[in-house]
């Protein structure tokens, strides 16, 4: 018997009219549907067909990561379309692609990880102890997937 193998897309979405603390209006089953839509439009019926199973498992509007979950092989239709995806709603976004992993637990590391030279990088912009740590915890309550 052959199982079905999986891969876990990790996306960043950026809006550039939006700045870090405002609300964004993209959600999970939009944003599948975007995938769908513009899937089906580059690359046909069969395109649309093999990404049947694409799901969208974890999706933070704070800190704008995303776990795209689809079937290998078809995965690769996902991560050439997501450069193509500018406009969600009305607003601009662009999308990253920052890991392709084949488990849901090395995607969770790799936003560990990610969260942390973040978390690094942007301490210092912080005067307080009390601001520091509040954004510390911040950052770091999301990452319960």
């Amino acid at each position: 018997m052959v199982r079905v193998k999986n891969r876990y897309i990790l996306i960043q979405f950026m809006c550039n009219n939006l700045s870090d603390t405002d609300a964004f209006a993209l959600t999970s089953s939009h944003l599948a549907n975007l995938l769908r839509e513009k899937i089906g439009k580059y690359y046909g019926e069969f395109g649309l067909a093999s990404t049947l199973r694409l799901h969208v498992i974890y999706f933070n509007e704070k800190t704008r990561l995303c776990i795209i979950q689809t079937r290998h092989g078809p995965h690769r239709f996902v991560t050439s379309i997501l450069p193509l995806l500018t406009v969600a709603d009305t607003e601009t976004v662009r999308y990253r692609t920052l890991y392709v992993g084949a488990t849901l637990q090395q995607c969770h590391k790799f936003i560990v990880r990610y969260q942390q030279e973040y978390v690094n990088k942007m301490i210092g912009n912080y005067k307080g102890v009390a601001q520091k740590e509040r954004f510390v915890e911040d950052v770091t309550k999301v990452n319960k997937i």
